[in-house]
């Protein structure tokens, strides 16, 4: 049996044309989070033998320029994000997300397990 994927993340992400970082926790099966420019992660993630399948909402702030090199418009932007986790994630030197607006190169570090 894995060790529980609970605990506090930073995501180091990389895009085209910036770089950003993302804190999530993920807590039986729900993940919640938010990053550097105001962006807000809320989703969920069901586990397999083989990684964890996750859906993000993503909430992004009016006028915020993103790593891809776009701006969201003066009303802020929601999008799904829909991505699997291999269960080596934390060994992996990065993850390939497909996001809305152009791919994302993640590094995903576990800083804290949660207390039970």
């Amino acid at each position: 049996m894995k060790a529980s994927i609970n605990g506090f993340y930073a995501v180091y992400l990389t895009g085209t044309a910036g770089q950003g970082l993302v804190m999530l926790i993920f807590k039986d099966r729900t993940i919640v989070g938010v990053d550097i420019s105001g962006v807000k992660y809320d989703g969920s993630y069901e586990e397999h033998p083989n990684g964890y399948d996750v859906r993000l909402k993503i909430s992004i702030p009016p006028n915020t320029i993103l790593i891809q090199g776009v701006r969201a418009g003066p009303e802020g932007e929601t999008s799904e994000l829909d991505f699997h986790l291999p269960a080596d994630f934390l060994d992996q030197p990065f993850i390939r997300v497909n996001a809305k607006h152009g791919p994302v190169n993640a590094k995903v570090m576990r800083l804290r397990e949660l207390d039970d």
